[in-house]
């Protein structure tokens, strides 16, 4: 009899063994991956998105503007975000977590091909809303989803999500050294269907994996992910989703046909993805599905909202602002070799990536010792505001002036700053929820990012590359700003858990 139950365990042991990964939940690295996948497809498509906005029609861009070309990826950036709050809403009331992040990936795909194959301004007009509409649908569900396989093993949470955050970083740095280099040989279309192919092998290697990985989790975390927590009326659904369709095509269709100029729309989309975010944040606070010791969590998570509004304004300017810096003002000259200027954007992903594990390892150490989540994110965007304190004294300076090294060093203290921002962040959004609005609430982490690329855009067009003095002062505005913001959210913490414990 013994001997039965000593197998029987044996068997049971084996099988849970066979549903880990590293110690880890099998569906987190099915999760890590398609996101990966994504990320790689995403970041690949937008390092070369912003040359082809300004390069001339002769070297295969659009010729727009470089003011505009900086506030139209900062508008883009932003209607991606925006998008979250949506694709939380379909997770939450439509179709659950699981079947919302496949539909993002596929809208992603028809959004790479659209862009890749429809000339000049239509592609922009068709192929943008599809992959702002499938990043949403996909980046919320896919955290809602990670969350969740954890409910189990919460002391995992924050690691999963560093291994989450991590596989982004790798995909992030690959892809702009593909889609950078096809669009420097060959063109801009290459490399936006080269983002197409690399979407299609993450959906294809999730597929495979989905059936053994939703075996592997209890019946109960397997429901929480498949089926919707909510429900809702044909009206809002039609409303929301056909709504919010409607304003995505014709937010792009006006900014292609010149009816509306990139910096309107930047400025728009910063006070709507604000307005989102405040009416998203007291609808649920308000809700009687929340409890309140849920409610005094979404009053800790305030200090995290901040921090990372500022961090992601200063953070997103990298494909605009930074872009353009890199391309007339750094030395990319290695011999008879120029670095396509898109390169310079897998340097983050590079440092994030390497860094990425000592840091998840600091914290496991540390344990019941680290610092709380708001701490560390507003730790993360005063180091961020050193990032473009480096870059002060060569503002202004001659083409080619700016030693390649310089613009390394900055990039690698504010991916210090990213470490503490976005997988922390994260995993807050996930902990802090209200488990009712779980898909929902993870929306507001991607929301701050909304905020943070819409005013990156916005104002952006305050850096004039021809004026020295003006781009100097723009480098100390942002430099200082975020080191402001830092103390005052770490203040706000402070005052919080103080009032609420």
């Amino acid at each position: 009899m013994y001997g039965m139950r000593l197998i029987e365990q044996r068997s049971i042991d084996s099988k849970n063994n066979r549903a880990m990964f590293w110690h880890h939940p099998r569906m987190m690295a099915s999760v890590v991956s398609i996101e990966a996948w994504e990320r790689f497809s995403f970041y690949g498509m937008q390092a070369i998105l912003g040359f082809y906005l300004y390069y001339s029609i002769a070297d295969g861009g659009l010729g727009i503007a470089q003011k505009d070309a900086t506030a139209l990826i900062g508008a883009y950036g932003a209607l991606v975000y925006l998008c979250t709050f949506i694709g939380g809403w379909v997770g939450d009331h439509l179709l659950g977590a699981e079947k919302t992040l496949l539909s993002g990936a596929f809208l992603l795909v028809i959004g790479h091909i659209s862009l890749s194959t429809f000339p000049g301004f239509y592609g922009l007009a068709i192929g943008l809303p599809l992959i702002a509409a499938g990043s949403g649908l996909l980046k919320t569900a896919a955290i809602t989803v990670l969350g969740a396989v954890y409910d189990e093993n919460p002391k995992q949470r924050e690691t999963g999500f560093q291994f989450f955050y991590l596989g982004i970083q790798v995909a992030a740095f690959f892809g702009p050294l593909l889609t950078g280099r096809l669009a420097q040989q060959y063109s801009f279309h290459i490399g936006f269907i080269a983002a197409a192919f690399l979407m299609i092998i993450g959906i294809t290697l999730y597929v495979f994996a989905r059936s053994a990985a939703m075996a592997s989790l209890c019946a109960q975390t397997r429901q929480r992910i498949t089926q919707p927590q909510l429900t809702a009326t044909t009206t809002q659904t039609i409303f929301i989703v056909g709504g919010s369709a409607l304003a995505l095509f014709s937010a792009t269709f006006c900014v292609a046909t010149g009816l509306v100029k990139p910096v309107a729309l930047a400025t728009f989309l910063l006070a709507l993805t604000l307005g989102a975010a405040l009416l998203l944040y007291a609808s649920i606070f308000r809700s009687s599905e929340v409890t309140p010791a849920e409610k005094v969590q979404l009053l800790r998570y305030v200090p995290i909202f901040l921090a990372s509004v500022t961090f992601w304004a200063i953070m997103n300017q990298t494909y605009g602002v930074l872009a353009v810096y890199s391309d007339v003002r750094l030395n990319r000259s290695v011999g008879d070799f120029l670095i396509p200027a898109a390169w310079l954007q897998s340097l983050n992903p590079f440092y994030v990536f390497v860094l990425s594990l000592p840091l998840a390892y600091l914290w496991l150490r540390l344990g019941d010792r680290s610092p709380r989540p708001a701490t560390k994110l507003s730790i993360g965007v005063g180091i961020a505001g050193l990032g473009f304190a480096i870059l002060i004294p060569y503002a202004g300076g001659e083409p080619n002036s700016t030693p390649f090294i310089v613009l390394a060093i900055s990039i690698l203290v504010t991916a210090i700053g990213e470490l503490l921002i976005g997988p922390i962040g994260m995993a807050a959004t996930a902990q802090y929820a209200p488990r009712k609005y779980s898909t929902q609430f993870s929306a507001m982490f991607f929301l701050t990012m909304a905020i943070g690329t819409a005013l990156s855009g916005h104002i952006s067009q305050y850096y004039n590359p021809d004026n020295a003095q003006a781009e100097a002062r723009y480098f100390i505005a942002c430099s200082a700003t975020a080191m402001v913001i830092g103390v005052i959210s770490y203040m706000l913490t402070r005052i919080i858990t103080t009032k609420t414990q």
